[in-house]
């Protein structure tokens, strides 16, 4: 047997711990190059979807992780509009408050590791009631100084993240993440502004000639149904007359939001010009047509359009509605159409629906 002074012992010992550096070095170094690349792969991706996938199926793959989530703050619904409306591999939590991310980070600005024994509620808030994870990293997605998300990290491993270990990494990446996630944001913003009326937010005139090409040929292909609304405001003239242009701007940003609040994702609403807008119902039939144009009148003549100054006025709005033609050779005869009907219900004393005549059979 070794005494605790044999030199050959004290060799073995110095080895084996030279060995573990070596061995501790290595897994750091591999560790640092796997969140190299996982930088380099966030500071290039192309898309809002890219991003989250990126996120949550790849990092989960990557770094062998049981679970991740990632939760954004989105008040105004901007990041809503940027993702698909296709179910994704894996979504994003979007949060309409601060308050579910003041119960994970309070006041603090770095990463947190939670494990066994360490405020273990926290992790089921991060995953899930029911969670099967034991040990988390919870990082702050901070620009600016303002918190606008969170990623969480969880392992069913109570000892892959030690509450005392560091986060140098971890903090990084969080700090990368959320400039990827504002780049994404600003070039959605930039992107929209192209396409969107800058008054009454719905898309504008040169985005709806773009769509509704692809919305006919589509419907033409596939042989199914497309129904066209045209929709005006009553007596417009007379509202700006009689309370003025800032209170008629009022009324049309007003009934640009109620009209897409009555549409499903799918629908195009667009600002065809002045108070006029268009609005295109893919796979819809004429009662289904007609039961979006009733909703959209009904909540017009209902609405109280609140005034710059604070008092409110009231509009009515009538609405042309035509189905896409069987023969038709152009999306021109569908637009026509639902102007027709228009024309109809305004003559006809306003505040109505009408369907154009010449629908096609078994609408």
């Amino acid at each position: 047997m070794s005494s605790p002074t044999d030199p050959h012992a004290q060799v073995q010992e110095l080895r084996r711990q030279l060995q573990s550096l070596l061995d501790a070095a290595k897994a750091n170094e591999r560790k640092l190059d796997r969140f190299d690349a996982l930088e380099r792969r966030l500071i290039a991706v192309g898309s809002m979807e890219e991003l989250v996938n990126l996120l949550l199926v790849d990092c989960r793959a990557d770094f062998g992780l049981d679970a991740a989530e990632l939760w954004l703050l989105d008040p105004d619904g901007e990041l809503q509009r940027a993702l698909p409306a296709l179910p994704m591999v894996r979504a994003p939590r979007l949060l309409d408050s601060h308050a579910a991310l003041k119960e994970l980070f309070g006041g603090v600005r770095t990463a947190r590791l939670v494990g066994p024994g360490h405020d273990e509620a926290l992790v089921a808030k991060a995953f899930g009631a029911g969670t099967l994870v034991r040990s988390a990293a919870l990082l702050p997605l901070i620009r600016q100084g303002v918190l606008i998300g969170s990623l969480h990290f969880g392992a069913c491993d109570p000892e892959r993240y030690d509450a005392y270990s560091g986060t140098k990494f971890l903090d990084r990446l969080s700090a990368i993440a959320a400039i990827a996630i504002e780049s994404m944001l600003n070039r959605e913003r930039l992107r929209r502004a192209g396409m969107t009326d800058g008054l009454t937010g719905v898309h504008n005139r040169r985005y709806f000639d773009h769509r509704s090409l692809i919305e006919f040929s589509q419907a033409v292909r596939h042989r199914y149904p497309l129904a066209c609304l045209f929709l005006d405001i009553d007596h417009f003239k007379a509202i700006n007359d009689s309370h003025g242009h800032p209170t008629g701007d009022e009324v049309l940003r007003q009934v640009g939001g109620l009209i897409q609040r009555s549409l499903r994702t799918g629908d195009l609403a667009a600002r065809y010009g002045g108070e006029e807008f268009v609005v295109l119902l893919p796979r819809t039939d004429l009662a289904g047509a007609r039961e979006v144009a009733e909703r959209i009148r009904q909540m017009v003549e209902e609405a109280p359009f609140v005034t710059p100054e604070g008092g409110t006025v009231s509009a009515t709005l009538s609405a042309g509605l035509a189905m896409l033609p069987a023969d038709a050779t152009s999306f021109a005869d569908l637009l026509n159409a639902a102007d027709r009907a228009l024309y109809e219900a305004k003559r006809a004393g306003r505040n109505r629906t009408v369907a154009d005549d010449l629908v096609p059979a078994g609408s």
